[in-house]
């Protein structure tokens, strides 16, 4: 993933993006590690605050797998259901951590 592209596709110059790019991994990394802990303890509704501010910062940056997989985390929270979450957030971290490491990559 290009971030040359990524910019182009949101109608952004690619310094910019960059700089948008920096603020979402110092967010989404903070979010994540609260989400872990809140799934671990059972708080469904900060898992469910965490994972629909994750969604949406995804999805404003294009990120559609990451918007995907955290749509579906934020869905069952919001409705007291953690059962596979654990399952889930793996997903999740592990195609961040990719995303993370192509872009940085790139740069």
């Amino acid at each position: 993933m290009e971030s040359k592209k990524l910019a182009e596709n949101l109608g952004l110059e690619e310094e910019e993006f960059t700089e948008l790019f920096g603020l979402y991994k110092e967010t989404t990394s903070s979010d994540l590690k609260e989400l872990k802990f809140a799934i671990s303890v059972g708080a469904a509704e900060k898992a469910h605050e965490k994972a629909h501010s994750i969604k949406g910062a995804s999805g404003s940056l294009g990120f559609d797998e990451l918007y995907e997989t955290a749509k579906a985390i934020d869905d069952r929270a919001r409705v007291n259901s953690l059962d596979g979450l654990e399952n889930m957030f793996q997903e999740f971290w592990e195609s961040y951590e990719k995303l993370v490491r192509e872009l940085e990559k790139g740069s």
